[in-house]
């Protein structure tokens, strides 16, 4: 088994130690995110990406049961 993260990948760099930067960076991230769900293009700062570091444990319960929507499609 392969394991990775499906994540939401955008970001900044800043000076950690310049507070308004940060904040600035913050609002600015945060901007981006809500503009992408607006106009539908959160999918375009989704990544799938190795993580060599994870275990079996990480995956989220509800990953590993399935999803209830799809057995309803199955019958």
């Amino acid at each position: 088994m392969r394991l990775g993260r499906v994540q939401i990948s955008h970001s900044y760099v800043v000076d950690l130690d310049n507070k308004e930067m940060v904040e600035d960076g913050t609002e600015a991230l945060y901007d981006d995110l809500m503009n992408a769900v607006k106009f539908d293009e959160l999918g375009a700062n989704i990544v799938v990406l190795e993580a060599p570091d994870a275990s079996e444990s990480d995956i989220p319960d509800f990953l590993l049961t399935g999803n209830p929507e799809d057995e309803e499609d199955d019958e």
